[in-house]
């Protein structure tokens, strides 16, 4: 009994080391480690194809005026020129002809670090306010959550080149994402506390999502839509014009946007077709938007293990959290709450369903990030609901002790007997699927700086940025480099010098002609290294 005893005391002395606080910092801890390739790689990125192509225009405004009134001129002119072209995403091609070598070849570096920036605030911001202000969790808790959060957003992202690295892609899918994010977080301020200022920031994220991709439009109209309903069901003490009613303002607005978007002559030159609306296919569009939403929730069990495991822990967070919570708070309408995130979750689908084209990438990460969102909405409902379970169970058990000593004991018993030997089974489970681990984005990106192909890469765009930039030189050589350059998206110069990547790539530079050859003829002919 004795041995019993010190072993048991070991254990708990062990526990109380092994803190939420502790966890945390252990949690930081692997979030940097994380993030180091990725950031190494940022500065071995660089534009092409695409890039080039957006920023014709911008790119002669700046390097003739140095003036950014004239850029934006310049964009404007872009924004004309593709929406009779090729699309109406009208704020999307303002942003995407401000591509980064617009104004510097070396300015590139800037986009990965851009997007982390924006992901990781506007998560950090948001889960700030929900679970540290309105569900009352500590400090530590929540960063727990934040940085769990994004380790899964980032490194089981489907299209890695689209969410970090391939500015067109990033600005296009992970920058409104972002953004709903931040409406998200205003659209629960406005609810809170009616300032005008919260109101404004989300009349203008909906103008400007109005000219970005379907699936942000999509996901602000909604998200609005569900704050305009809880207010008018749930606080009916307020007048009526108060209850909601005035954000239809901004969804109007959003919609305006959508339209112009929609309307664009160039979505039919893109699309190969009529670029229409049907009633008759909007509504099967619907209904398999769920079905797909299913199917996607099915394929993330069979190719993505880890990231259920990771989702598992966060559980077993939110569930300490929740015994741990400062101010109790009981969420409402859970049922209502499921439903909704899950139909949020279906309409992510839908411009893809009702298109029946072949989508990037981007649309698939935000597809995935919207069910994370999802996913971490629920669990919360049902950890909350199982932490009053376990409260009201050890509140019976104990009420013959004092009300302070069972507070105590149910943290020390739900950390200790709950929480820790979860995440060591999770931990033994991570080892078991270690195989995963190879499709993980910090996993690619390692990799493709350890095989040498970054250095290699980095060094044959130099070379290339050389040789368009030389101010004497109208017809341009440049040696062939391979497209396929692991998470970096690399649209390649070509032999003919009328395929599109190199026309861009001409325009851009300003030159006659660019035309791409071998390697070893390069060098044969033109007599220099790569150096």
């Amino acid at each position: 009994m004795e041995e019993k005893n010190v072993k048991k005391n070991l254990y708990q002395r062990c526990c109380s080391l092994l803190s939420v606080k502790w966890l945390a910092w252990a949690s930081v801890g692997v979030f940097v480690l994380l993030m180091l390739p990725i950031c190494y790689l940022s500065f071995v990125n660089r534009a092409s194809g695409d890039d080039y192509g957006y920023g014709v225009y911008t790119r002669t405004a700046w390097i003739s005026s140095h003036s950014l009134i004239e850029v934006i001129k310049a964009s404007i002119q872009t924004i004309r020129s593709l929406y009779y072209s090729w699309q109406g995403t009208w704020f999307s091609i303002f942003v995407f002809s401000l591509q980064p070598e617009v104004f510097s070849r070396h300015a590139y570096v800037i986009t990965t670090f851009l997007m982390l920036f924006l992901l990781l605030g506007s998560t950090f911001l948001l889960f700030q306010y929900i679970f540290r202000k309105k569900l009352h969790f500590d400090k530590w808790s929540v960063l727990i959550i934040t940085l769990l959060y994004l380790m899964l957003t980032i490194e089981f992202v489907p299209g890695i080149k689209s969410a970090l690295f391939w500015y067109n892609g990033t600005v296009h899918y992970m920058l409104p994402f972002a953004m709903c994010q931040f409406l998200g977080l205003w659209l629960i301020q406005y609810i809170d506390t009616r300032r005008k200022r919260y109101f404004a920031g989300i009349t203008i994220f909906m103008i400007l999502l109005g000219g970005s991709n379907y699936q942000a439009a999509l996901f602000a109209l909604i998200a609005v839509f569900y704050a305009g309903i809880s207010i008018w069901f749930c606080e009916k003490t307020r007048k009526w014009y108060d209850r909601g009613i005035i954000l239809v303002i901004p969804m109007l607005l959003e919609m305006a946007g959508l339209i112009i978007s929609m309307k664009a002559p160039g979505n039919n030159v893109r699309a190969g077709g009529e670029f229409g609306f049907s009633v008759s296919k909007g509504l099967t569009t619907i209904a398999m938007s769920f079905v797909q939403g299913i199917l996607d929730i099915i394929r993330y069990m069979k190719e993505k293990p880890i990231m259920w495991i990771g989702l598992l822990a966060l559980f077993l967070i939110l569930l300490e959290a929740f015994i741990n919570q400062k101010q109790e708070y009981h969420i409402k309408y859970p049922i209502f709450i499921v439903i909704g995130l899950y139909c949020l979750y279906s309409a992510m689908q839908a411009p893809a369903i009702y298109a029946d084209v072949e989508v990037s990438l981007g649309v698939y990460n935000t597809n995935y990030q919207v069910f994370l969102l999802m996913m971490l909405g629920i669990l919360a409902v049902i950890a909350e609901k199982a932490a009053g379970k376990i409260k009201s169970s050890w509140h019976k058990k104990e009420q013959k002790k004092n009300r302070a000593k069972q507070d105590i004991d149910i943290k020390a018993w739900i950390h200790s007997r709950v929480v820790m030997p979860g995440l060591c089974i999770l931990a033994v489970l991570l080892v078991l699927c270690k195989g995963n681990v190879k499709q993980t984005t910090s996993y690619i990106c390692l990799s493709y700086i350890t095989s040498g192909q970054a250095a290699d890469f980095k060094e044959q765009m130099e070379l290339q940025t050389d040789l368009l930039m030389e101010e004497n030189v109208s017809d341009v050589v440049v040696p062939f480099i391979n497209d396929d350059q692991g998470p970096l998206m690399h649209m390649p110069v070509t032999a003919d010098p009328e395929a599109w990547a190199n026309t861009v790539t001409r325009d851009f530079y300003g030159k006659k002609s660019v035309v791409a050859i071998p390697r070893e003829e390069w060098i044969e002919k033109y007599g220099r290294e790569n150096e």
